[in-house]
């Protein structure tokens, strides 16, 4: 089968300078790719896209579900979670886990989950504490560790750091497994299940994906959990302003292997610099120059670091626009513009 591409080309003249499409199809298979033949057509086209919550795909199921109908001890950050599955497509048995940036909500990014889930992944994008951001908690600390600290304690609701409180119910931990159970008590046949062992999350079947704030978690996830990837939406950009360093935990090794991470990032995105920084020190591909997917088409050169210079669908929101419904840019007929550069994150594999 092959893989419908979508290769942006900036031309000039005229009145606009918005990214023109050119389509292009690669009919051979690549090694840097796992098998899109099982999920259900190509990329998909036809789709009506500006509404998300209303997806015209008569077999995608999605649920917007409250955190505490999964745990009543969870009181706080209760806006729904968002999940999506489509049953008409081979499953492939991997989790597509995603996390949203400081402050968002599940809601405003649910075009990426539903690609996750058109391609015969379980995709769920888990409400979880991001009522700051990363960097305002740490930017006078001289901790060296402070970025740190601050993410495991909102994944793991244990006490690592005193500038964020988050229980145990609250975190990350509990409400991933507590959704997972949630979800399959009330669907057993759609096979949630087989990401849990007791209380024990299997990390190895999931890729760990988020915007902002969440691409940060996602890789440090990484860090302490076997992971089948990591995709960093416009992140991470852990930097002591105090100490004029990067965050330390950024070089440290990890259990998961520096080639399964990925990440993807506007040119003009604030932070593009620091991002593109510590993608080095995560040392996902230390060789590599950062590839622009406007010119190219998938695979990308099997490139682990991605970056854009197409324009947002809302002027000036470059951070937003390679994650969230809004800001991300989209064709016509309602296609996102990264609907391939988000399949490639989702599929590719380490050469």
């Amino acid at each position: 089968m092959g893989w419908t591409c979508l290769a942006v080309t900036l031309l000039a003249g005229g009145c606009s300078d918005r990214p023109q499409m050119l389509v292009e199809t690669i009919d051979e298979p690549h090694p840097c790719l796992a098998d899109v033949s099982t999920a259900r057509g190509e990329l998909l086209q036809d789709d009506t896209v500006n509404e998300p919550s209303h997806s015209t795909d008569v077999t995608l199921e999605t649920y917007d579900l409250a955190p505490q109908s999964t745990d009543i001890a969870i009181d706080d950050w209760l806006e729904a979670h968002y999940v999506a599955i489509d049953p008409s497509v081979s499953p492939r048995h991997q989790l597509f886990l995603f996390f949203g940036g400081s402050h968002g909500q599940p809601s405003q990014q649910q075009l990426i989950v539903q690609q996750a889930a058109r391609l015969g992944m379980h995709a769920i994008n888990l409400r979880y504490p991001n009522a700051w951001t990363v960097g305002e908690l740490c930017r006078r600390s001289r901790d060296e560790n402070c970025h740190a600290k601050v993410r495991l304690e909102i994944l793991e609701g244990t006490n690592h750091s005193d500038l964020v409180e988050v229980t145990r119910p609250n975190s990350i931990a509990n409400r991933l497994v507590k959704l997972l159970r949630y979800l399959h008590e009330q669907n057993p046949e759609q096979g949630w299940s087989s990401y849990l062992q007791g209380d024990a999350v299997q990390w190895g079947a999931i890729v760990v994906a988020g915007h902002s704030q969440g691409g940060g978690h996602a890789a440090l996830i990484g860090k302490h959990h076997p992971v089948a990837k990591v995709v960093m939406l416009a992140a991470p950009a852990d930097y002591s302003r105090t100490l004029k360093t990067p965050a330390p935990w950024l070089a440290q090794p990890g259990v998961t292997p520096p080639e399964r991470y990925y990440g993807f990032v506007h040119t003009q995105d604030p932070g593009s610099d620091r991002i593109q920084q510590a993608w080095q020190l995560l040392r996902m591909a230390p060789q590599e120059a950062p590839t622009y997917v406007d010119t190219q088409v998938p695979p990308y050169n099997c490139a682990h670091q991605l970056i854009t210079a197409a324009d947002p669908a809302i002027r000036g929101k470059f951070h937003g626009s390679v994650a969230t419904d809004r800001t991300t840019p989209k064709l016509p007929d309602g296609t996102p513009l990264f609907q391939d550069v988000w399949q490639y994150l989702m599929l590719a594999e380490p050469e």
